[in-house]
């Protein structure tokens, strides 16, 4: 199955968590210009759920929000699911 609807924010969760991109692609074990040639064709989705491995989070929190959904998030600061957006 290949994402090919919809956006990732890894760099923003990466932010997040107190890490870089580097950090993230050296816990997934690929170069950072083969974590980036990858990532800019369509990636499927073992390669989404190794950059949630690497960041420690479910892949629904990488996929960015859009019309109908946002993230929500604790007064902490802890990622707690997606919620459906009121039309």
């Amino acid at each position: 199955m290949y994402i090919c609807f919809m956006e990732l924010r890894f760099k923003e969760v990466a932010k997040a968590k107190g890490l870089t991109i580097q950090d993230m692609c050296k816990r997934m074990g690929v170069s950072y210009i083969n974590f980036n040639q990858k990532i800019n064709r369509t990636p499927n989705i073992d390669f989404v759920q190794q950059i949630a491995d690497a960041l420690g989070v479910s892949v629904f929190e990488i996929i960015a929000e859009d019309q109908y959904s946002s993230h929500w998030y604790d007064a902490n600061g802890n990622w707690k699911g997606v919620l459906k957006n009121e039309k």
